[in-house]
């Protein structure tokens, strides 16, 4: 059963979906509201989430520890350049990545998907997966999850693992955990050779190291100019600008202020984490992420929610979001 989410106010995604139990943190570079669509199946050992957004949606921490995901993405028209990123390895419609959810350190994974296509995980329980690929002696695959963070599959292999999905989201079946095992292997142990400069692993390096610096609350707190971002993560402002604009569209700098914008929006709307964090005014929160000027503060917020941070407070006072679990979550 797909689980429809219609929002106003992207903070409202997010906290929707942490109703779900999905703890991703969830980033949209444009204003508005949207529609997010999750179609979810559950098994003993594999879970999956098929995913279709209105808006752009850039997605940071995933990862458990005891599963490894397999990305994919499906366009929904013509385009298929541009699509999306998956821990910084670019997507193509014959893409499969985030394998470096093997890593056991959790929470390290991100992604990020336009709204020109279908996203899909596949979460299989590491134990069990890497048990199954010794049983088949298939050594490749085992070297690819180790090693790789994604790569280019046989297109009848990925096209195989499309259609279980599919099917299985019209009507689950059961006990087919090693079906999903098995077309997986077939797309680790037979990929396609494909020579990329932008697929380098230091370009996935530092996407990854963008992502995680835009996200650490001390860096919100006292921002970095771009000469120390650089210095931060070793790189040129040449170097930095490039990939960036590649895979996000922006700047480095346009990308953290959003970013700290948006989370100062979620502390304005909830009154318990404005506690918590001992944040007692407005002008508080603002120098909390970085703003030193509340009235620069309040004019940028403004622009980018066409309402004052006070008018925000005042409606998190009545705040509430509704969820049906029968079909579609409309948030008011």
């Amino acid at each position: 059963m797909s689980i429809i989410i219609e929002y106003k106010d992207p903070l409202n995604l997010s906290e929707e979906l942490r109703k779900l139990g999905q703890s991703t943190r969830i980033t949209q570079f444009e204003n508005g509201g949207g529609t997010y669509k999750i179609s979810p199946l559950q098994y003993k050992s594999v879970s999956v989430a098929q995913i279709e957004s209105t808006k752009t949606l850039l997605y940071e921490g995933w990862g458990n520890g005891e599963t490894i995901d397999f990305n994919w993405i499906t366009p929904l028209g013509r385009e298929v350049e541009g699509l999306g990123r998956c821990d910084g390895y670019k997507m193509t419609p014959n893409s499969l990545a985030g394998f470096a959810t093997i890593s056991p350190q959790p929470r390290n994974s991100w992604g990020r998907y336009t709204n020109n296509c279908t996203s899909t995980a596949c979460m299989v329980r590491k134990s069990d997966f890497i048990d199954y690929l010794h049983e088949c002696k298939a050594y490749n695959a085992l070297e690819r999850i180790d090693g790789d963070i994604g790569m280019e599959c046989e297109p009848k292999h990925l096209a195989q693992l499309k259609r279980l999905v599919e099917r299985n989201i019209r009507r689950q079946e059961e006990g087919i955990d090693n079906k999903y095992f098995e077309i997986l292997t077939a797309c680790l142990e037979q990929p396609i050779t494909v020579s990329d400069s932008s697929q380098s692993a230091k370009n996935i390096d530092l996407l990854r190291e963008i992502v995680k610096l835009a996200h650490d609350s001390d860096v919100m707190t006292k921002p970095l100019t771009l000469a120390e971002v650089c210095r931060q993560i070793h790189t040129s402002q040449a170097s930095l600008y490039r990939i960036c604009q590649e895979s996000f569209g922006m700047g480095i700098i346009e990308m953290m202020t959003q970013i700290r914008l948006e989370e100062s929006r979620r502390v304005l709307l909830n009154s318990e984490l404005r506690y918590e964090l001992k944040l007692r005014s407005i002008r508080e929160i603002a120098i909390h992420f970085g703003f030193k000027h509340q009235g620069r503060y309040a004019r940028r917020y403004a622009t980018a929610y066409g309402e004052l941070p006070s008018q925000t407070i005042e409606r998190a006072r009545y705040y509430q979001i509704g969820y049906s679990p029968i079909k579609v979550a409309s948030i008011r």
